[in-house]
């Protein structure tokens, strides 16, 4: 089994998704990974985000593609006690020196992707590191596969059903799909409690320590 620590959830006292939180994750021995959310904003800078607006993880407000890496910058992503500036992808890469898995999920909900993926492929393609992209967009996707390997499919819940059997090089499924093209490698998202045959799979997880041996 594999752990891939969920944006760097309840594994320090950083808030997910912050630099502090996802290398304080990465560099520990018992996990194999880390995953995090990428969005772009309106100066086209790739930061570290899941929502689409600011208001529930920061003190600011607004949407990220409305926003300037600036001005995004002026806010607290952290918490109080621990506050903590907005990432970007360069940022955390150039603080990674290993070999673990990095698994980077591109988050856009439009169909306006092609730039989004350019700029993300050309940030990625500088670094000697083990990067998987990510996307529940399968025409973005297919897209980045084209100019790059390790890109895969976000499969459940009643997303992307109907193209579970793809030629993408792994897939990432809800636990109850897990036995979809099972020499295919697999992550499973989000297991935060134990469950049975899992020793096979890479385990997105909040709860990096419940699977620790």
């Amino acid at each position: 089994m594999n752990i891939i620590s969920h944006r760097g959830s309840n594994i320090s006292k950083y808030q997910k998704n912050t630099k502090h939180a996802l290398l304080t994750a990465i560099n520990l021995d018992f996990i194999s990974g880390i995953e995090f959310d990428i969005r772009i904003t309106k100066d086209k800078k790739i930061v570290i985000i899941h929502d689409p607006i600011i208001n529930l993880v920061s003190n600011g407000s607004g949407l990220v593609k409305k926003l300037t890496y600036k001005k995004l910058l002026k806010y607290n992503f952290g918490t109080k006690e621990n506050p903590s500036k907005i990432c970007t992808l360069e940022e955390l890469l150039d603080n990674i020196k290993n070999n673990k898995k990095i698994l980077i999920e591109l988050k856009d909900e439009s169909n306006d992707y092609k730039q989004f993926v350019d700029i993300v492929y050309n940030i990625i393609k500088k670094y000697q590191l083990n990067i998987y992209i990510a996307s529940f967009n399968y025409e973005l996707i297919k897209y980045f596969s084209k100019k790059y390997n390790k890109c895969g499919l976000i499969i459940g819940n009643g997303i992307n059903l109907n193209k579970k059997y793809n030629n993408f090089d792994y897939n990432i499924l809800s636990y109850k799909y897990r036995k979809i093209y099972n020499k295919k490698e697999t992550f499973l998202w989000t297991i935060n409690d134990k469950k049975e045959d899992l020793e096979k799979y890479n385990i997105i997880t909040d709860k990096p320590y419940l699977f620790k041996n």
